[in-house]
C-alpha cells in the first residue's frame, strides 16, 4: 500500500480507501472491511447505503469474539453529520438535532468511538448552504471536535462553488469530492462546474492544504466500459485510480467494494507498472476546453534534462494562485524550467496537447531560473 500524509495532520492515509456503499449482507461486509486492512487500507467512508453497514462495522470495531475484529487505532473514517437512515436505507436529514443523534449513536453503536474526519454532509446548492450556515451545522462538529468526539473537520460536496465557499472558512482539514476523467471532461450527474473551474478547486485546495479524498473514481462503473463511458473510451481500474490521484491536493480515493475479491482488484493499483497506470488513451477523448491545460500526469515523462515537468507546472499554478510557499517548493527543485533545450520530447507525449517547451521558457521567465 502507498501512503499520503494529511497536510494539516501527522496521518498517513492510504492512497486506496473504500466506500461502504455496496455492502451486500453484514458478514460480506466485515469480511471485506477486515480485508481491506490487512491489505493496508486504513481509510474508510462511513455514508452507507444501507443500515446493516452499521452492523459490519460493528463486527469490525466493536465485537472481539468476531473473526473479523481488528484494531479501531488501525483505521481512519470518515462520518457524516447529515447522513440518516429510513426503512434502512440511506436518507439525508437537515434537522441537526436528528443528524446529531444519528451521528452519536453511529459512533457508539459501530464502536468507533470518535471519528477521524466528522463530515458535513453533502451540501450541493446554495439555498442548503445558507440554511445550514445559519443553522449551527458547522459549530455543532467544531463542538463535537472539543468533546474529541471529531478529529478533523471534513465536508462533502459535488458543487465547486459551494466548495469554494466552505474553503474560505478555514475550518476544514479534507473534503470529498467527485473526481474522474468523465466528470471532468463530460457532463453527467455529478459533473458539476466547467472543466477550468473544476481544475482551479484542486489547485485551491492544494494551496490551502486542505486534502481532498475521492468518491466515485470510476463514475459509478461507467468508464470501465466503452458502450456505456461517457467519454466514448474504456478506462481500465488502475488507470482511473491513477488519473484521480494524479489531481491536485487529492490524498485518497474510496472506490466501494462489497466483497474481498474486488478491494484487492483496487488494491492492486499500488502493485501495477508504469504501462498500466498509464491513461494518455484519454487524448482520444479529450474536449477541445481541456486541451493545453497541463494536468501534472507525468506522462511526458522522462526528460532528457531531467526536469519534472509535472511538479515544474504545479508549482507555478500554486504561486499564480497566490500560495507564498509555491516560489520555495520550485527553488528547491533539483532541475528549472530554464534548463529546457526545446528537444520536444514532452510535447510529443502530452496527452493534453501541451505546449511545453514554450512552458517551460514562460515559466522560467516567471521565477527567473
Amino acid at each position: 500500500m502507498q501512503y499520503k500524509k494529511l497536510p494539516r495532520g501527522d496521518e498517513q492515509i492510504s492512497v486506496i480507501g473504500m466506500g461502504l456503499g455496496i455492502v451486500n449482507s453484514v458478514e460480506d461486509g466485515a469480511a471485506t472491511i477486515a480485508h481491506a486492512m490487512d491489505l493496508g487500507v486504513n481509510f474508510f467512508d462511513c455514508c452507507c447505503a444501507y443500515e446493516r453497514s452499521l452492523d459490519s462495522l460493528r463486527l469490525v470495531f466493536k465485537d472481539k469474539s468476531a473473526p473479523t475484529y481488528r484494531d479501531r487505532s488501525k483505521a481512519y473514517t470518515q462520518l457524516h453529520l447529515g447522513a440518516s437512515f429510513k426503512n434502512g436505507s440511506y436518507a439525508f436529514t437537515r434537522n441537526l438535532t436528528k443528524a446529531k443523534e444519528v451521528f452519536l449513536r453511529e459512533l457508539d453503536y459501530t464502536g468507533l468511538g470518535y471519528t477521524d474526519f466528522g463530515m458535513f454532509h453533502c451540501v450541493d446548492e446554495q439555498k442548503d448552504l445558507d440554511f445550514c450556515l445559519s443553522h449551527g451545522w458547522i459549530d455543532a462538529l467544531q463542538e463535537m471536535k472539543q468533546q474529541g468526539l471529531i478529529r478533523h473537520l471534513g465536508f462533502s460536496t459535488h458543487t465547486p462553488d459551494i466548495a469554494f465557499q466552505l474553503l474560505e472558512t478555514n475550518v476544514f482539514d479534507l473534503f470529498m469530492f467527485s473526481i474522474n476523467a468523465a466528470f471532468d471532461y463530460a457532463k453527467g450527474e455529478y459533473s458539476y462546474g466547467e472543466i477550468a473551474e473544476r481544475e482551479r478547486l484542486y489547485r485551491t485546495a492544494e494551496s490551502k492544504q486542505v486534502a481532498i479524498s475521492v468518491m466515485k473514481p470510476f463514475a459509478g462503473g461507467q468508464l470501465l466500459r466503452k458502450d456505456t463511458s461517457p467519454i466514448g473510451v474504456a478506462l481500465t481500474h488502475v488507470q482511473c485510480l491513477q488519473y484521480v490521484l494524479d489531481r491536485p491536493a487529492v490524498i485518497t480515493t474510496v472506490p466501494g467494494a462489497a466483497t474481498p475479491a474486488e478491494i484487492e482488484q483496487c488494491v492492486h493499483f499500488c502493485d501495477a507498472s508504469k504501462e498500466e497506470r498509464d491513461y494518455s488513451v484519454l487524448a482520444e477523448a479529450t474536449p477541445s476546453e481541456a486541451v493545453g491545460r497541463c494536468v501534472y500526469c507525468n506522462h511526458c515523462a522522462p526528460c532528457p534534462k531531467k526536469i519534472n515537468v509535472g511538479l515544474v507546472n504545479k508549482y507555478y499554478d500554486l504561486a499564480l494562485l497566490g500560495d507564498d510557499l509555491a516560489r520555495q517548493h520550485y527553488m528547491n527543485l533539483e532541475h528549472h524550467a530554464s534548463e529546457c533545450n526545446d528537444c520536444g520530447h514532452c510535447d510529443q507525449r502530452c496527452p493534453f496537447k501541451v505546449a511545453q517547451m514554450e512552458k517551460m521558457h514562460k515559466i522560467a521567465e516567471y521565477f527567473g531560473v
